[in-house]
């Protein structure tokens, strides 16, 4: 079973950040990034839709350019939103990324950024139209259909769009045959947010391929 670090481990790292990834590769199999434009048309890592509350600056993603993000700090740790590319470039060959996508029509362009990793590349989102806008036949890149407590309709969705894993709440988990019917479809299983060891164990005795988790100490 993977471990996936959620935004480079976010309950350790400042989220998202340079700082994370280059700390989270140590113990994280997969490096787990919210991709969106920003501004000045570069794609950037960073969840929110506007920086007022992870950093000290005010205003939306998509109207500051790169060099104002980069210039914020992020959670108090002197560090700034960073660049998808310089993001993909900090990932030594082994560790995956996953690239959760925050908007549509940024795809292709993410995947293409990720070009540098040495390992597999995974592009998931909740927005299945975002997924769709890819355009690739390259084997080391996988579709992942994220969904929370929702169901049939999400499941149906991830096999339409042809996705290589379903990323699953865990409590949809609990309440569903999730697993064993994605194992059956031929998608792979991974759980986000998992911040409990006893979790991880019973999600691996459940046959779960991979747990998102904020921490490293859940293994």
């Amino acid at each position: 079973m993977r471990l996936i670090a959620h935004r480079g481990f976010a309950d350790r790292y400042p989220a998202n950040t340079l700082v994370a990834i280059e700390n989270a590769v140590a113990d994280a199999d997969v490096i787990e990034l919210d991709v969106r434009r920003c501004g000045s048309g570069e794609l950037v890592v960073f969840h929110d839709e506007v920086v007022d509350r992870a950093t000290d600056g005010s205003g939306r993603v998509d109207e500051l350019p790169l060099s104002r993000l980069e210039a914020l700090d992020v959670h108090d740790t002197n560090t700034g939103i960073v660049s998808l590319t310089e993001a993909a470039d900090a990932i030594p060959n082994g560790t995956g990324i996953n690239l959760e996508l925050k908007e549509r029509g940024i795809a292709n362009e993410a995947v293409a950024a990720a070009s540098t990793v040495d390992n597999e590349v995974i592009v998931s989102s909740f927005d299945g139209e975002a997924l769709d806008q890819l355009d690739t036949d390259d084997p080391t890149v996988e579709l992942a259909y994220l969904f929370g407590l929702n169901t049939d309709e999400d499941f149906e969705n991830a096999l339409a769009l042809d996705c290589g894993y379903i990323h699953v709440h865990w409590s949809h988990w609990l309440l569903t045959d999730a697993i064993e019917r994605a194992h059956d479809a031929g998608m792979g299983v991974n759980v986000w947010t998992i911040d409990s060891p006893i979790a991880v164990g019973l999600l691996e005795r459940a046959g779960v391929d991979g747990v998102i988790a904020d921490s490293p100490d859940v293994l």
